[in-house]
């Protein structure tokens, strides 16, 4: 009897509990209404200088590392801003020379879990005496600058905003040759015809403060790249960072984030689809070995099983060499 009265009190919600079977709700046997997933609230936004952040993105010196990557093999990143020292030289573009004021270079270096280099990204900003932009050079892998882009718009940014837009737009080439055409300087672009890129700026939730981010086009059909640094009321940004690779159909390939100081805040999707959805595991990236999984939670998209704080798995399995990762069931 105990049991009876506990479940009725846990079901009283959805249906009627005893006899008669209740009034069938929207059921035609008696059954309970139909259940809608829960969504939870969107994150709030708040506004900043978005003109601000970006100078101050890309006004000083900046090395974050140790930001760890989402996907379970346990591997890190490491994001640089710096200037590049010496007198600038002239961006050129089909032979028109643009008298640069200043240099900027933005490399994300991300390595294995044995802490081996592996990829190495590059931006190199030709910027006039306003941080607008004039053109820009794009490395990848220890390979020198093999893509440029020739800026044909830009954009002032807002001075209050938590939107987003476009920083600058130009035509990006990937038969860019670094070592005949631009030398050390990397500041020769010829466009003739590849496609239109755009640098992308938006504002992204965090807690304590939001994020000023810069999404940047990636090289030779690659993820482009969205880099965040926290800034609060003042405009101060503090030694944190959130980077996230976006696959070319914008789906989210992988997040390295540094959640010491601060936090992002998201609205992950909710509805489970039976045919397809993710689950849990602990591994060993090494060589593969599941020590356990964890089926019976479901989780709608693999970026919302990676970010999951409902399995504290780490109370059970304790070992440097081992992660969470997500598998993919997918049914016919």
């Amino acid at each position: 009897m105990k049991k009876h009265t506990i479940l009725c009190a846990l079901v009283s919600l959805l249906a009627a509990c005893g006899g008669g079977g209740g009034d069938g709700g929207s059921g035609g046997n008696g059954g309970s209404p139909d259940l809608k997933p829960v969504v939870p609230p969107a994150p709030v936004l708040t506004s900043i200088n978005a003109a601000d952040a970006l100078k101050k993105f890309l006004g000083s010196d900046l090395t974050i590392s140790n930001l760890a990557s989402n996907d379970g093999s346990l591997g890190t990143a490491t994001l640089i801003i710096s200037q590049e020292l010496g007198q600038p030289a002239p961006f050129v573009t089909n032979g028109v020379s643009q008298q640069a004021a200043s240099v900027k270079v933005i490399s994300l270096l991300r390595s294995n879990a044995s802490g081996k280099l592996q990829y190495r990204n590059t931006w190199k900003l030709h910027l006039d005496a306003n941080m607008q932009p004039i053109g820009m050079a794009i490395g990848y892998a220890d390979a020198g600058y093999k893509a440029c882009m020739s800026v044909t718009g830009r954009n002032e940014l807002p001075t209050l905003s938590n939107a987003s837009g476009t920083y600058f737009s130009g035509i990006q080439t990937s038969t860019y040759t670094e070592g005949f055409k631009a030398g050390k300087y990397a500041n020769y672009c010829d466009p003739s015809g590849t496609a239109t890129a755009d640098a992308e700026w938006s504002v992204a939730a965090g807690s304590p403060n939001p994020y000023f981010c810069l999404t940047m086009p990636g090289s030779l059909s690659t993820a482009r790249t969205r880099m965040c640094i926290p800034v609060d009321a003042a405009g101060t940004q503090n030694h944190s960072a959130w980077v996230r690779l976006i696959n070319p159909d914008g789906s989210v390939a992988i997040d390295y984030k540094n959640t010491a100081l601060n936090k992002p805040i998201e609205q992950l999707g909710t509805v489970i689809d039976a045919n397809n959805y993710w689950y849990g595991a602990v591994w060993r990236p090494l060589d593969g070995y599941i020590y356990q999984r964890y089926q019976d939670t479901k989780f709608a998209s693999q970026q919302a099983c990676r970010d999951q704080t409902a399995i504290n798995w780490k109370a059970t399995w304790d070992a440097a060499n081992i992660s969470w990762t997500c598998v993919n069931v997918k049914t016919l």
